[in-house]
C-alpha cells in the first residue's frame, strides 16, 4: 500500500466535515481518502504492519485528481519538438530565412518541415506564397504548416515531389491556392493539404514510439494523467507499440480518423472498448477549417475578399447567408444573395456527407467527433446530430451503453444552436486557450452576428456536456495554462485590459472539472476516474497551487457576472490568483497508483 501525506486534498466531490490530507493507494485504486492518522492506521490494520505501507510526504501541498486533455494530436505534438518552429517569427522574411537556416544543416533534397507561421501576427501580414522559398531554398522541398494546421506552405519543389501542378484539381473540401494565371502559389488549405502531406517520408515505427514515450514524459511533467487523441493511423500504432513495450505511462482514449473506419469495422473496434490504458474512443470528421487560416465556415463573410478566390462562394454562400438570416429573425425571409466573391471559409463535407459517415460510424457502434469551428459548421453539425437521433438512441439500447457524440472546438456558435448542445446530448470539446490566442483575429468576426464566442459558461449554464483539451500542438499542453485562459480570457502574459467578454469568464475550480470529471464522463468512465474517492483509479498529482484558496478570493465557484470578477473581491485578485495557477508546478504526477513523474 502506499500512502500520500501531508497534502491539502481537493477532491472534486463535496467537502467532508474533517478536511482531508491524505491518499491511501492499494494497487492501481484508492482505498480511503482522509486524515494522515487514520489512513495509516488503516493502511498498518490491512498490511499487519506499518513496514508494510509506504509513505511519500507531499511537503503540504496540493493534491488534485489527473488532468486529462480531451483534444490532443500526440504524434503531431511529438514532431512539433523537433521539427522547424516559426510561432515566433514576426515577418515572411524572418520566417523564410529561418526555414534556410534549418535547410543549411540538412542534406541536399531533405525535407525541411515546420509549423507555427501565422500571417495574422506578421508585421507584414500577407500571405507567404513559394516564390521566397524557391529563391532561398531551391533544393529542398519545404512544407510549413500554418500555426493552426489547416495550411500548408510549400515551394515549387515540394509541389513538383507531389505531382502539384496547373492542371490539379481542388479535391472536396480543401484547395490548392493559384494565381491569377492559374499557378498554385504554394499555399494549399485543408484536405488538399493531403496531396502534398503523403510525400514527406514518414518515421520508423522505432522512431515514433521513442518519439511518443519522450512526449509523454513532458505530459505527464505538466499534470497530464491521460489524453483523448485525435491524430491518425500513425498514433493508434505508436500507443499500441508503447502499450506492448510496456511503456505507456499515461492513459489515452484513442479516436480514429475516416480511412481506419474499414478496418474497425471489420475488427468489430467499438468506442468504449479496449483496455483501461488504451481506450478505444470515437470518430473524427472535419466539417470545416480554422478561424487563422480564414476556412472556418461562417454565417458572415470575412471581411474582406480573399487574394484567390479562397473559400465556401455562390450557392453555398447564399446558403449560409440564408440560414444565418433565419436563425437571427425566426422567419423565413432570406438575407440579400452575398457577393460571390466574399469568403465565407471552406464546408469540408456538405451535411449530407457528414450524416452518412456518421451513420455508418454510429451503427457499428463508433461514436463521432466532428470538426466545427465556424458558427455555420456548428449549425449543420448539430442538424447531422438531429438527424442521427433516433439511429444513436437504437444503438445505445443495443449495445446498452451511452454513445457520447462530440462538438470538437465549437468557437462560434449561433445563440439559437446553444440549447440543441443539451437536447442532442452531445459534448462541446473546447480549448481555452484557442480564446486567448485568437485575441489578434477577432476582427474577422462579423460583430452584428452576435455569435456565442468561447462560451464554455453559456454551455454549461443550458446544461450541455463540456470538455476541455488543448488542441496540442496548436496550443501547448499546458492545462494550467488552460485553466488561466478560463478564468482570465486575457492575454497569456496577464495583461487585463485585452480581456474578450469578462461575462463569460470561468472559476479556476470549473475549469479544473472541466479538465479532470468532464473528460471522465465523456470517455464513459465517470464512475473510476476525475475524481479522489475509494474505489476510483489513483491518478492524481501533487502541485504547488491550490485552485480553491486565494488572496481575495470569496467564493471558489462563483460565476463570472456582469463585470466577470467571479468569485474575487477584485480583478487584481483575480489575475494574481490566474496567473499563479498558469505558473503551477506539478511535484508528482501518479498514475494508476504509480509514481509516472517527480520533479
Amino acid at each position: 500500500m502506499r500512502l500520500f501525506s501531508h497534502a491539502v486534498v481537493r477532491t472534486l466531490d463535496p467537502p467532508a466535515p474533517t478536511p482531508a490530507d491524505a491518499i491511501l493507494v492499494d494497487g492501481e485504486t484508492i482505498v480511503a481518502v482522509g486524515t494522515r492518522d487514520e489512513l495509516l492506521a488503516l493502511a498498518t490494520a490491512s498490511a499487519g504492519t506499518a513496514a508494510g505501507v509506504e509513505e511519500i510526504d507531499c511537503g503540504g501541498r496540493v493534491i488534485l485528481p489527473g488532468l486529462v486533455d480531451a483534444h490532443m494530436h500526440s504524434v503531431s505534438y511529438a514532431a512539433s519538438l523537433v521539427d522547424l518552429d516559426l510561432s515566433g517569427t514576426t515577418s515572411l522574411a524572418e520566417a523564410v530565412a529561418a526555414i534556410r537556416e534549418r535547410a543549411q544543416t540538412l542534406p541536399v533534397g531533405t525535407w525541411v518541415v515546420g509549423s507555427g507561421w501565422d500571417l495574422n501576427r506578421w508585421a507584414d501580414p500577407r500571405y507567404p506564397d513559394r516564390a521566397l522559398l524557391d529563391a532561398e531554398v531551391p533544393d529542398h522541398p519545404v512544407a510549413m504548416w500554418s500555426i493552426d494546421l489547416h495550411t500548408v506552405w510549400a515551394n515549387g519543389h515540394a509541389l513538383e515531389i507531389a505531382g502539384i501542378d496547373e492542371a490539379t484539381p481542388d479535391p472536396s473540401g480543401g484547395e490548392i491556392v493559384r494565381d491569377a494565371e492559374g499557378v498554385a502559389t504554394g499555399l494549399i488549405r485543408e484536405d488538399a493539404a493531403d496531396l502534398l502531406i503523403r510525400f514527406i517520408p514518414e518515421v520508423s515505427r522505432e522512431e515514433q514510439v521513442e518519439m511518443l514515450d519522450r512526449t509523454q514524459r513532458l505530459f505527464l511533467s505538466l499534470g497530464l494523467t491521460g489524453i483523448h487523441d485525435f491524430d491518425g493511423i500513425a498514433s493508434t500504432l505508436g500507443w499500441n507499440d508503447l502499450r506492448e513495450a510496456g511503456r505507456q505511462d499515461m492513459r489515452v482514449t484513442k479516436f480514429l480518423r475516416g480511412p481506419e473506419v474499414p478496418w474497425a469495422i471489420e475488427t468489430g473496434w467499438q468506442t468504449g472498448g479496449g483496455d483501461d490504458w488504451l481506450q478505444h474512443g470515437g470518430l473524427k470528421l472535419f466539417a470545416d477549417g480554422a478561424l487563422g487560416s480564414h476556412t472556418s465556415h461562417m454565417s458572415s463573410p470575412f471581411p474582406a475578399p480573399e487574394p484567390a478566390g479562397v473559400g465556401v462562394h455562390g450557392a453555398e454562400a447564399r446558403e449560409a447567408a440564408a440560414d444565418a438570416a433565419v436563425a437571427s429573425s425566426g422567419a423565413g425571409s432570406a438575407a440579400p444573395v452575398a457577393e460571390t466573391h466574399l469568403n465565407y471559409g471552406i464546408a469540408q463535407m456538405s451535411e449530407d456527407e457528414l450524416f452518412e459517415q456518421a451513420r455508418i460510424a454510429t451503427e457499428a457502434g463508433i461514436s463521432v467527433a466532428i470538426h466545427a469551428i465556424g458558427d455555420q459548421a456548428n449549425h449543420h453539425v448539430l442538424g447531422v446530430f438531429e438527424r442521427l437521433r433516433p439511429i444513436t438512441l437504437s444503438v445505445e439500447a443495443r449495445l446498452g451503453r451511452r454513445l457520447r457524440h462530440r462538438v470538437e472546438h465549437a468557437q462560434f456558435i449561433q445563440p439559437s444552436d446553444v440549447a440543441r448542445f443539451a437536447a442532442l446530448d452531445v459534448t462541446a470539446s473546447m480549448q481555452p486557450r484557442h480564446c486567448i490566442s485568437d485575441l489578434h483575429l477577432l476582427h474577422l468576426i462579423d460583430e452584428s452576428a452576435q455569435l456565442a464566442a468561447y462560451a464554455w459558461p453559456d454551455l454549461v449554464r443550458a446544461d450541455a456536456a463540456v470538455v476541455f483539451g488543448s488542441d496540442g500542438p496548436v496550443e501547448h499542453a499546458n492545462p494550467f495554462a488552460a485553466i488561466y485562459a478560463a478564468m482570465t480570457r486575457a492575454d497569456i502574459a496577464g495583461d487585463p485590459t485585452t480581456t474578450f467578454q469578462p461575462e463569460r469568464r470561468m472559476s479556476a475550480v470549473e475549469a479544473l472539472r472541466l479538465h479532470s470529471r468532464a473528460p471522465a464522463v465523456a470517455a464513459g468512465l465517470g464512475e473510476r476516474r476525475g475524481r479522489l474517492a475509494p474505489g476510483m483509479d489513483a491518478d492524481f498529482i501533487v502541485v504547488d497551487t491550490d485552485p480553491y484558496v486565494a488572496d481575495g478570493l470569496i467564493d471558489a465557484e462563483a460565476p463570472a457576472g456582469p463585470v466577470g470578477l467571479l468569485g474575487y473581491a477584485s480583478e487584481a485578485a483575480l489575475f494574481a490568483h490566474a496567473e499563479a495557477i498558469r505558473d503551477t508546478r506539478v511535484a508528482l504526477t501518479v498514475v494508476g497508483g504509480e509514481v509516472k513523474y517527480s520533479a
